[in-house]
């Protein structure tokens, strides 16, 4: 929507809010435009926009001002500005401020917002890896100012992750607005034989053109010794160079030297683009990687139907899918640039349907209207006093990291699947080395790997939107962090893995659920391991039930990954302080098989029962693995119907083909049906753990097809797992309001 004198008049009657814009200038460029184009978009009776210029106002901020668009130019420079903003900010009362992303709006623009009492101030950030003078002193100081900022718009969900990851941004602050350009403005007019024509290139050439303005870092140098490159294998081609600025003669000055001469046409800066595009067959980006971050021209080339060839730059692969919409290439390459060239000119069919292809990710992902109506609403929940990302922010542009208290080794295949779905997955632990070092403490060594741990995630935790407490002591101690920061302030919390023993009275236990109660208010979300557990945190916490979910362990992926093997010859079974070994025992000697128990806590009878064969020492993942597919059976003998614990056992041996049988409680029945993998039996009915075993002795098959069936479950289980992580994720996310 064009602003006019008579938008003005209805801006007033309406009452909008009014948005005050504060650049240095506004120069013929890829931000500016895209500031312009907003303002045109965006919906008067909701905003009237203020131009604040610290220069002269430029071309783009006379176009403004033409559209009825108040401008204050010339406020000057230094930090003298601050007050001559100050005094204007209070005069004008803006309620949202939009700074683009200049180095003296931040510095000068924002204490100036903050001292007026300026309720929102936002930054619009277009670049990556910009270096500026003194540059580590200024990266330094700017993390300051942003902390005065409500929000940092970033042109991609990649550029927002680098803002995270590089510029160290807080997660919290920043929303992810995809640049974008009016479709319907680049719609070509004219023929391609009368666009070429009128811009004087000769009958039957090929055309390819770069769209920018005559800056360093466009490259416009390796652009023109690309096409150099090209005109030497086919003569029959031409180029013409959209854009104005500094550097104009020193190229045209290389184009000469190159023998580009009747080759190559520059255009200048150019308006009617509507007119100039059809001319081209294929569109050149050929920038350097600093700076460059979403190409606007670009934008405007593929939507007007035109393939983009360009340097892997920036974030340009969110647009340019190589060998779909264009050809992406190294920076400053000039034989691959000239390459990829010359295979889209050659090709007719290719270069048409990488066009199509081109306009149609435009027209939906990158159209003008969803970006202003995006905007609208980052300053709509701002103003109401909720966060940037609060109901604006997808879950594919979320952070999640899971805080291990194990050493992670690369073997979670979950992770590998989410990372596809999530702006990033991030797994925070210590490495095996710390671990160890850490087990040294003994009787102290897991809390003190908790609360370190936790520290970590705390100080780290500006990262991300979700952190993930894979078990309940480091959760624990994070919630006790998370609870001295302000619930807008900090990450959804969610703690995963704790298992409710009612029948536990145990010092240390009660100590853990004490700490657990008062670490609440840093806790979002209780992730159960059975469905069974929610009511039962729910009324032992005093917890509403939608504050817990169940979210089911998981089978290890890379047991599936092994190949199958017949079933061995003796009964397996392993575990710690929640297992009933005691009923195994007292039915080995009627098995007529080996009975192997691997445990560390369980305190082993003596005399042992004949043919028992104990492990006491703590085992390798490849031995665990060699110990279960040397069992023909797999037992996992709880000894509680109410307490979650086994399943972890069960689905290991179940992913490597192995029969189950499992004394049934809250966790285990909810993984299994009873004979799709295992049979159930009562905890402490010896009877029936034995006619199970005995069953399942005798029937070799019936064993092997039950393995198989249970290994076709533990398929199914990993397959739905990231699916299932990223419902309760979201469910996470919206139950915080966040």
């Amino acid at each position: 929507m064009a602003f006019g004198r008579g938008a003005l008049t209805a801006m007033a009657a309406d009452n909008p809010r009014v948005l005050g814009v504060l650049v240095s200038t506004l120069a013929i460029g890829g931000a500016e435009q895209l500031l312009l184009d907003l303002c045109r978009r965006l919906d008067c009776r909701r905003f009237t926009p203020r131009l604040y210029c610290l220069q002269d106002a430029g071309p783009i901020g006379r176009e403004l001002e033409a559209l009825g668009v108040p401008v204050r130019a010339g406020l000057g420079k230094g930090p003298v500005s601050i007050l001559r903003l100050w005094r204007l900010f209070r005069e004008d009362r803006p309620d949202v401020l939009l700074l683009i992303n200049h180095r003296n709006c931040l510095f000068y623009g924002v204490p100036a917002a903050r001292l007026a009492g300026v309720p929102v101030v936002v930054n619009w950030q277009n670049e990556t890896f910009k270096r500026h003078a003194w540059h580590e002193l200024y990266m330094f100081l700017r993390r300051f100012v942003v902390w005065g900022l409500n929000a940092v718009v970033a042109a991609s969900r990649g550029h927002a992750d680098y803002l995270v990851a590089e510029e160290g941004v807080s997660v919290r602050k920043i929303a992810a607005i995809p640049n974008s350009v009016d479709c319907e403005a680049f719609c070509p007019t004219l023929a391609p034989q009368e666009a070429k024509a009128r811009l004087g290139v000769p009958a039957g050439r090929r055309t390819a053109g770069i769209l920018a303005a005559l800056r360093p870092d466009k490259a416009h140098d390796v652009f023109l010794a690309a096409a150099a490159l090209v005109v030497a294998a086919d003569p029959a081609t031409h180029f013409l160079i959209i854009g104005d600025g500094p550097q104009r003669p020193a190229l045209e000055a290389l184009a000469a030297r190159l023998g580009l001469s009747g080759h190559v046409v520059f255009l200048g800066f150019r308006r009617d683009l509507a007119e100039v595009l059809p001319a081209l067959d294929l569109a050149v980006l050929s920038s350097n990687p600093q700076q460059e971050t979403l190409s606007v021209a670009a934008l405007e080339a593929m939507a007007a139907g035109l393939p983009v060839v360009s340097t892997r730059v920036g974030f340009m692969d969110e647009i340019v899918l190589d060998g779909i919409t264009g050809r992406l290439v190294p920076p400053g390459d000039p034989p691959a640039l000239a390459a990829a060239m010359m295979e889209l000119l050659g090709d007719d069919a290719m270069r048409q349907e990488m066009g199509r292809e081109a306009g149609c990710l435009v027209r939906e992902r990158h159209a003008l209207g969803g970006m202003a109506r995006r905007f609208e609403a980052l300053f709509g929940e701002l103003l109401a006093g909720r966060g940037p990302r609060e109901n604006l922010c997808p879950l594919a542009e979320r952070r999640v990291a899971l805080a291990l208290t194990w050493a992670e080794q690369g073997r979670w295949r979950l992770i590998d699947t989410l990372r596809g779905h999530l702006a990033a997955v991030e797994i925070l632990c210590f490495d095996e080395t710390r671990q160890r070092r850490l087990a040294r403490l003994g009787r102290w060594a897991a809390w003190t790997r908790a609360f370190l741990l936790a520290a970590v995630s705390f100080v780290r935790s500006w990262r991300y939107d979700v952190v993930l407490s894979w078990s309940i002591t480091p959760g624990v101690c994070l919630g006790l962090f998370f609870r001295l920061l302000p619930t807008w302030w900090r990450p959804v919390h969610v703690i995963r893995d704790f298992h409710l023993d009612p029948g536990r009275t145990d010092p240390g236990y009660r100590l853990r659920l004490a700490l657990l109660r008062l670490a609440l208010p840093g806790i979002d979300v209780l992730w159960c391991t059975s469905e069974a557990e929610r009511a039962s945190y729910a009324a032992l916490l005093g917890l509403d039930v939608g504050a817990t979910a169940f979210y089911p362990d998981e089978p290890p992926s890379q047991f599936l990954e092994r190949p199958e093997t017949p079933p061995g010859s003796y009964v397996f079974a392993y575990g710690n302080s929640d297992r009933d070994f005691d009923s195994l025992l007292a039915v080995a000697d009627r098995l007529g098989r080996e009975v192997v128990i691997l445990s560390q806590a369980y305190a082993f009878p003596e005399p042992l029962p004949g043919g028992v064969r104990p492990i006491c020492s703590r085992v390798s993942e490849e031995a665990l693995i060699e110990l279960i597919e040397g069992a023909a059976v797999v037992v996992v003998p709880t000894g509680n119907r109410a307490l979650a614990a086994g399943q972890n056992v069960m689905l290991e041996a179940m992913a490597l083909g192995r029969a189950v049988v499992a004394a049934a409680n809250v966790a285990v029945c909810e993984y299994c049906e009873p004979g799709d993998g295992a049979l159930f039996y009562e905890p402490g009915d010896r009877a029936g753990l034995l006619a199970h075993l005995q069953r399942l002795l005798a029937d070799p098959q019936l064993a092997r097809d039950m393995g198989r069936r249970g290994r076709e479950a533990a398929r199914c289980m990993v397959k739905a797992q990231p699916g299932r992580f990223l419902e309760l994720v979201a469910e996470a996310l919206g139950r915080a309001g966040k």
